[in-house]
């Protein structure tokens, strides 16, 4: 009996609408700006900046 080999179909991967990417920022400065920016914008949100692994910095609601 030939076997049969059916190929996988592929579908790139969407993250869901209600997620947003991180958004990366090049300098620490940079990323307090926006985290003042969104801190303003939204009166109970407290951010923090933090460097990741890549050495990009980024934004967390989170302490550490």
């Amino acid at each position: 009996m030939p076997r049969r080999n059916r190929p996988i179909k592929h579908t790139p991967y969407q993250p869901p609408e209600n997620e947003q990417a991180k958004m990366r920022y090049p300098t620490k400065r940079a990323a307090e700006q926006a985290a003042e920016i969104r801190m303003l914008q939204t009166p109970n949100l407290e951010l923090t900046v933090y460097q990741g692994t890549n050495g990009g910095w980024y934004l967390t609601s989170r302490e550490n």
